[in-house]
């Protein structure tokens, strides 16, 4: 024998109520404890901003390597993000685009990703490009040869 659907729905009718406000209430805390995860230990929510600069690409190289490269773009568009007082104190030197041609053999036009070097309490967002075009300009100069008769 079935019930007609009009029973299913007012049988127990408390009990379903009761369910569905139970239900809500739950979400609710579930919501607001996922909330609360982002706020300091003072119960402030974290005051956090980014900023942007361009800045020029550094090139780090061996102190030996006389080798002379070209880069394009010279610049990157840095985005960083942090506290809003250590943004304010934030120096243009404190932050650094850098492409690495330590490791370069002998590569004549290739891409580099650039790296951006921040102070602890500041995080890189983004960087616009990513990568540079490194193109070699000169073969590297041989060594002294007095110095080996030396």
């Amino acid at each position: 024998m079935t019930m007609p659907l009009r029973d299913y729905i007012a049988n127990n009718a408390l009990w379903k109520l009761g369910s569905l406000v139970s239900a809500v209430l739950i979400w609710f805390a579930i919501h607001y404890n996922i909330q609360d995860s982002f706020k300091s230990s003072k119960n402030h929510i974290l005051n956090t901003a980014t900023a942007s600069h361009t800045l020029e690409v550094t090139v780090m190289m061996k102190a030996t390597d006389m080798r002379r490269f070209a880069i394009t773009p010279k610049e990157v568009e840095v985005t960083v993000s942090g506290d809003a007082g250590a943004l304010n104190n934030l120096k243009l030197s404190d932050v650094l685009a850098l492409v690495n041609l330590i490791d370069v053999k002998d590569e004549k036009n290739f891409r580099k990703r650039v790296n951006v070097h921040t102070p602890t309490n500041v995080v890189p967002v983004r960087v616009v490009p990513e990568e540079v075009t490194v193109e070699w300009l000169s073969p590297p100069e041989p060594a002294n040869p007095r110095r080996n008769q030396d």
